[in-house]
């Protein structure tokens, strides 16, 4: 072999030990065909260990507070797929942010017995990323958050292996995927055939003040357990929280490092009833045009529309402040409100 010929053949050689990220390989089983797909690799050389994050974190749904009907229709989904040696089905999960969704999917993977993989829509770039996901899963759970950010291109791909179980025609271990997110609308506007693989629909729902203090006092007694905080400051955090156990969480937090509940709202821009001074911007701004469309709004708070439309206007409304139709609106309530606010 001469010179050229030798530097030719080291060059593909180094581009198919760099670029060939599947690895087709068939096993004799009981099935025709399996693959083995080798993933991307990850250098975590210049990582160094710690002891990772020590917050306590429901392993179990007699840990997890609140969210009856969803434990209960997943729990009878377990009894039936137990029963009947069937699969357990991939999950829509839908609800606010900072409501549990993570740890919710966390817990079905435990009481499945099986691997929990943590994603983002937006980390999945490309196809591989995705087939990299489902290798590091093995059969397990595999948990996409905000989902409705996956592109058009990944959500194409993902309809015949959901289907099939299938890569490229090739057979692959079955898995169960959780899609969660905020926004269901805008997932199934896009990809409505990708949603419908998802048998099993769950719709986290809003927290009582009951319950946020049952999480509180949980988290404190496991994270803060010499720390006292007096029911009338949990009931308050609860009431300003915006129903989101994240965000009380946060607060409480903050309140046990400065012991000054009216700094904790201050510092959080919080009025009154989770309201922050941005809300109160909006409602004013409303009451004195007479109206506005998001992206008028979103203009006046220098944010982008969908932040407005999908951060601040939810619990506007959840609070029967405005009202949405062609212009954003003042409620007669949230008329009131404004004008104790301006007395």
């Amino acid at each position: 072999m001469d010179v050229v010929d030798k530097v030719d053949q080291e060059f593909w050689d180094a581009f198919h030990t760099n670029c060939s990220k599947l690895d087709w390989a068939t096993t004799e089983k009981n099935s025709p065909m399996e693959v083995t797909i080798k993933p991307e690799i990850l250098d975590t050389s210049n990582v160094e260990e710690g002891e990772g994050s020590t917050s306590f974190r429901p392993m179990e749904f007699d840990e997890y507070i609140g969210q009856d009907k969803a434990k209960q229709r997943v729990l009878c989904y377990l009894e039936g797929c137990e029963k009947f040696n069937d699969h357990f089905p991939n999950t829509f999960l839908s609800a606010s942010a900072g409501c549990g969704k993570t740890v919710f999917s966390n817990i079905i993977a435990t009481m499945l017995g099986k691997n929990f993989v943590s994603c983002t829509a937006g980390e999945i770039k490309s196809e591989q990323q995705l087939v990299d996901k489902i290798v590091e899963c093995n059969g397990g759970v595999l948990f996409l958050d905000e989902a409705h950010r996956v592109s058009p291109k990944i959500g194409t791909f993902l309809l015949p292996i959901l289907e099939e179980y299938k890569i490229a025609g090739k057979r692959i271990k079955p898995f169960t995927m959780i899609f969660a997110t905020t926004h269901k609308g805008n997932l199934a506007e896009n990809l409505s055939a990708l949603v419908q693989r998802f048998p099993l629909a769950l719709d986290l729902e809003n927290y009582s003040h009951e319950e946020l203090i049952t999480i509180f006092k949980q988290y404190l007694k496991k994270d803060y357990k010499d720390e006292v905080v007096s029911d009338d400051i949990l009931l308050e955090i609860a009431k300003n929280c915006r129903f989101t156990p994240r965000l009380g969480l946060s607060l409480i937090k903050e309140y046990i490092y400065i012991r000054d509940w009216e700094q904790v709202k201050k510092n959080n821009n919080i009025v009154v009833d989770g309201l922050t001074t941005n809300d109160i911007r909006i409602l004013k701004y409303i009451e004195d045009v007479g109206g506005a469309g998001k992206a008028t709004l979103a203009k006046f708070l220098r944010v982008e529309p969908k932040t407005y439309e999908f951060e601040i206007e939810p619990y506007l409304m959840f609070k029967e402040l405005v009202v949405v139709a062609n212009k954003r609106k003042l409620t007669p309530k949230g008329k009131e409100f404004i004008k104790e606010i301006r007395s």
